[in-house]
């Protein structure tokens, strides 16, 4: 594919801005000026933009195919009927798709189309429409109804959606005024949905009366925990990234050996994976590939202390074996209560031959 600047596609860009008229290349030079981290791209026959830094490019087909994967939102000044029928063959999921925007070459009217709330549409549509002076469309019925958000405050509290396809559920029982629960134990979204008069706050589930039971089977609720969900439960789970696991293990153990225990201990323990925030060890092991691929497996952040820095926390599983080999008294205890900012695990010492594992949880709020 050929165009008409150097390095395309800019590698700093995160919003396309894509133009195909010569008012609308003006528009889109303009919005290029006011939304950090866009690029313009139009047609090559508008020298005059692309003198001015916009892109040139010969055919849209070809524009969307380069660009739809590399971009997070799509910005189109063009009509809307031309946009649905260009990216509706790379249209996948709302939690891949970038955001798409289409407003017309005035800015009167700027259009949320695609990925409204986890695509961020719909914030992108009305900061839009606020330079161009234009109207904001947006018709997310939640945003309609001032109705709750739920993927929008899963987001701001860092919360991760593990089962995406029940969002549509829940956001039809808020618009419906539909009785929901919500177990939050640590109040995650207790300020967000405080005004709503729709929800049962459960402290506890499965202690709850057979009574209480049998109405949380009938109905949708949200679980905002790293615990497991009960398999009789119909619910919007949302996992908080609270729990640091320690590791420890002998030199040489292979990724998939720890990867194995650790996936054990979890389900044992009714613990998501989901809710990890980091892995923890020594040091010693910072050159550990075992440890390092297995951060990498589970997309999480890995933190290596020094003997010096853990060489004091109180464990309740000292070894006197680790403390021969490497002067401390514990490295997945240790490790695991010093990253967590806490002085009490939640899963003390599981250990096999090659690896030991403990995982201490982050206290809420921070």
């Amino acid at each position: 594919m050929d165009f008409e600047k150097p390095g395309f596609p800019p590698e700093s860009s995160s919003i396309a801005i894509v133009a195909l008229t010569r008012h609308g290349a003006d528009l889109a030079l303009q919005l290029q000026g006011k939304l950090p981290g866009s690029a313009c791209y139009v047609p090559v026959r508008h020298q005059f933009a692309l003198a001015m830094g916009a892109v040139g490019f010969q055919r849209m087909a070809d524009l969307l195919r380069e660009i739809w994967p590399r971009v997070s939102a799509l910005v189109c000044i063009m009509a809307t009927g031309i946009v649905v029928r260009q990216i509706s063959p790379y249209l996948r999921h709302k939690k891949e798709d970038p955001a798409v925007v289409v407003l017309d070459e005035r800015g009167e009217y700027v259009i949320s189309l695609v990925s409204g709330h986890l695509g961020g549409a719909n914030r992108l549509t009305k900061e839009v429409a606020r330079i161009t002076g234009g109207h904001a469309v947006i018709t997310t019925a939640s945003d309609v109804q001032d109705k709750p958000a739920l993927d929008l405050m899963a987001r701001a509290a860092g919360l991760e959606i593990e089962n995406i396809e029940m969002l549509s559920r829940l956001a039809r029982a808020f618009l419906e005024d539909e009785p929901v629960w919500i177990y939050d134990p640590e109040g995650r979204l207790k300020r967000d949905l405080a005004s709503q008069g729709n929800i049962d706050w459960l402290h506890e589930v499965l202690s709850s009366p057979p009574s209480l039971m049998s109405t949380l089977m009938e109905r949708v609720g949200v679980w905002v925990s790293e615990a497991l969900v009960p398999a009789f439960l119909k619910c919007l789970v949302l996992r908080p990234r609270n729990l640091v696991v320690g590791i420890g293990c002998n030199r040489g153990t292979p990724a998939q050996e720890i990867m194995e225990w650790l996936q054990r201990v979890f389900a044992r323990e009714k613990l998501s994976p989901l809710s990890i925030r980091n892995l923890v060890s020594v040091d010693l092991k910072s050159d550990e590939a075992g440890i390092i691929e297995t951060a990498a497996m589970l997309q999480r952040p890995v933190h290596f202390y020094s003997r010096k820095e853990i060489e004091n926390i109180t464990v309740p599983n000292p070894s006197t074996q680790v403390a021969k080999h490497i002067g401390v008294q514990s490295v997945c205890e240790a490790t695991a209560l010093l990253s967590a900012g806490s002085q009490t695990l939640i899963v003390p010492k599981q250990k096999t031959f090659n690896v030991t594992l403990a995982i201490a949880r982050v206290g809420y709020p921070l």
